[in-house]
């Protein structure tokens, strides 16, 4: 059996009794059942949650919400922050990390696009400077860096990010449109170690065993994308890839569990 360990799962606006006063423990217990549940019927080990409040409202509001939810209770579940410039006016960027990390947060998500600023913009470079020392994971989707709408992916940035910052790991999410140019992502696997692709995306025929052929198993990461898409779509696509057993535990649970351990907050 394969056990897995879920990079993107989000939890939305019907979620909102998570951190409500409306509704009492008994309800949340309920609803926080069939979430384990839904975990444990797809063997997923361990998860990292985002809350789409945090995209789609105000990131702080949103990241505040979810961890007063009572997700909490849920054992080996772990959050993720969405984070833009902002952070670096409103806390300092050192205490809120440690922070974080100490909440059970053990990866930040950047969607520039979506909250409109540069991926190397003046102040994220500096939050960048402070993951890559503390060896935080970050989650990039590709789709953000286009903010003019001329649909012009500049990889240019993403390869000056990756180069800046080699001890900080990368995940990188991208369409099942987006991952049939190769050209996008192969140059930057052969040359940065630090880049990992989120395999939600990763839907056509022998598209996982073509990226573990050439780049081998290390540098991709489990992901569902749920509830954009059922969990048995991707638990599925593992379990039947035609690569071998242990390509797969690395995929599955492995990568991300080495990324999220090699954290140091000091």
């Amino acid at each position: 059996m394969i056990k897995f360990f879920d990079v993107n799962f989000w939890i939305g606006s019907s979620d909102y009794w998570l951190s409500s006063d409306l509704y009492n423990d008994k309800e949340k217990q309920k609803d926080l059942l069939k979430i384990k549940e839904k975990l444990k019927d797809n063997d997923i080990r361990k998860v990292l949650v985002t809350n789409k409040l945090a995209l789609n409202y105000d990131w702080d509001v949103g990241n505040g919400r979810l961890l007063n939810s009572k997700l909490s209770k849920i054992e080996n579940l772990y959050y993720s922050f969405v984070l833009n410039p902002d952070i670096y006016f409103k806390y300092d960027i050192n205490n809120y990390i440690k922070k974080a990390f100490q909440n059970k947060v053990r990866l930040f998500r950047v969607f520039p696009k979506k909250q409109l600023f540069y991926i190397n913009d003046f102040y994220m470079e500096k939050i960048f400077d402070v993951l890559s020392e503390k060896k935080f994971p970050v989650m990039l989707d590709l789709k953000q860096f286009d903010i003019t709408g001329a649909k012009y992916f500049d990889i240019n940035v993403v390869e000056t990010v990756l180069e800046k910052y080699q001890d900080m790991p990368v995940i990188m999410e991208a369409s099942l449109k987006q991952c049939m140019f190769s050209r996008y992502f192969f140059p930057l696997l052969e040359k940065f170690e630090n880049l990992y692709l989120e395999i939600s995306g990763l839907l056509l025929y022998d598209q996982i065993e073509l990226y573990v052929e050439k780049f081998g198993s290390d540098r991709l990461i489990f992901g569902t994308n749920y509830p954009n898409l059922p969990i048995e779509i991707n638990t599925n696509r593992i379990i039947l890839a035609d690569i071998s057993g242990e390509d797969k535990r690395n995929i599955a649970f492995n990568n991300l569990n080495n990324i999220i351990e090699g954290i140091e907050i000091g």
